[in-house]
């Protein structure tokens, strides 16, 4: 929330928004992986939701920004 909060106020609120999106977006993918895990060979096929839930959080780590970059991002607000 600290976030939404500093960019409602006019604050700066890069480095929490890069800490948001790289938390959820790491988090997503580390529970689809571990999914497609459960489900083996299976995870991969279209007939299982779990295959679009792994494409969908793969892209979260790329759009908006990738993960590299919200590193970057982070990085470069705590050295300031």
């Amino acid at each position: 929330y600290s976030a939404a909060y500093a960019k409602d106020k006019g604050g700066r609120f890069s480095k929490e928004a890069a800490m948001a999106k790289l938390f959820a977006s790491e988090t997503a993918m580390d529970a689809a992986i571990k999914a497609v895990q459960i489900h083996g060979g299976y995870g991969y096929t279209k007939e299982y939701t779990v295959e679009r839930l792994f494409r969908d959080a793969k892209i979260t780590e790329i759009y908006e920004g990738t993960s590299e970059v919200q590193k970057m991002v982070i990085a470069g607000s705590l050295l300031r």
